[in-house]
């Protein structure tokens, strides 16, 4: 099943090189990113980190509502300040200083960039004509900019997204060369797609470390709490969760969850962490979590903001449950999860299950 999302990433990649110029000058900055920042690299400590994200229904047995989600990031090393040479967020840094979290005194701070496509069919994937009581045909493709500022057990995030919804984000080319290549069934009714339509996402979340603790030498356990908000022509929201670790020389990050905004960094930070440490100890631990969600408005349901499209009626609340494993090796880990998202709309047959695969190293 690897080859099957590098090839579909390969195919997201070359599609947006050869049709749209303004998602390549993207891309090719998100590969120049690491090279932004003057930090200091030195062994154990001040890293940066990259990671890929892929979720798919197929790992689960699936083939629509959320098809597919795949998400590069690149988070700066953990500093007293953001770095003042990382041009693209140097002009917010003074919109920033207005944010409350901003006015603590001894926060660390680093800064990431993302780059993503995610991809929304109606589970009869085989009709042409619109499935009237299934959810509308839709993809994104976005850039994102994260500020991160934390303390030792909390973290407080402010995250800009642009990104472009329609025939534009090149969800339908890429969704079918990669069913061509499989031969898997074709899905024809992406003709009812979604409309053009630029986006704009802001999002605050506030992730807290409730306890931390440790049973036996290495072995120990923690509970973290995130919650917090969007508000932008894709999504309007709230949503509160628990995240609950245990296992084997636990990270001293905040957790690994679904793709979604803010949930794109999970670099390292002290001495504390197994990835500071010049020991590479192994590290396995399980997860669980729960996050409920208050939907005020969602584009991929509720169809185009500016001009009429297929739609269907959202659910206000929503939920997600989350079971993995997280395996962590010097500044690598990589983690498997099973997600259960609960129904969206009004008429949608069944829950949804998608599998996650999460990969990152610091460097």
């Amino acid at each position: 099943m690897t080859s099957y999302f590098t090839i579909g990433s390969l195919y997201l990649f070359n599609f947006i090189f050869h049709k749209n110029k303004f998602l390549a000058v993207v891309i090719f900055f998100m590969m120049t990113c690491p090279f932004l920042s003057n930090a200091e690299t030195l062994p154990g400590k001040d890293l940066n980190t990259f990671g890929i994200y892929v979720e798919n229904d197929y790992f689960a047995g699936g083939d629509g509502e959320y098809s597919n989600g795949l998400k590069l990031t690149w988070s700066s090393a953990i500093q007293d300040q953001y770095p003042k040479n990382v041009w693209p967020h140097r002009w917010l840094y003074p919109l920033l200083k207005h944010v409350p979290f901003e006015k603590y005194p001894n926060r660390k701070k680093n800064i990431t960039f993302a780059f993503g496509q995610n991809i929304f069919t109606p589970e009869d994937i085989e009709a042409e004509d619109v499935v009237e009581d299934e959810r509308p045909y839709a993809g994104i493709t976005y850039f994102s900019v994260g500020f991160h500022s934390r303390l030792e057990r909390q973290m407080d995030t402010v995250e800009v997204t642009l990104g472009l919804v329609g025939p534009s984000s090149y969800a339908e080319q890429c969704q079918k060369a990669v069913h061509s290549v499989f031969d898997d069934i074709q899905p024809n009714g992406w003709d009812n797609q979604l409309n053009n339509e630029p986006v704009l996402e802001i999002v605050y979340e506030h992730k807290k470390k409730i306890t931390r603790s440790k049973i036996v030498s290495d072995f120990e356990h923690d509970l973290i709490l995130n919650t917090g908000a969007g508000f932008g022509n894709a999504l309007i929201y709230y949503n509160l969760g628990l995240a609950y670790r245990i296992g084997w020389n636990i990270p001293n990050d905040f957790g690994i969850f679904p793709i979604r905004t803010v949930s794109s960094f999970n670099g390292a930070f002290d001495e504390i962490d197994s990835r500071n440490s010049q020991k590479h100890k192994l590290g396995v631990q399980l997860f669980f979590s729960a996050e409920g969600r208050a939907v005020l408005h969602n584009i991929f349901l509720d169809g185009n903001t500016f001009t009429d499209s297929h739609s269907v009626d959202k659910k206000p609340v929503v939920g997600d449950l989350m079971a993995g494993l997280n395996i962590c090796r010097g500044n690598a880990q990589l983690s498997f999860a099973y997600v259960f998202r609960s129904k969206g709309y009004e008429t949608q047959n069944k829950a949804q299950k998608f599998g996650s695969i999460n990969f990152s190293v610091s460097y």
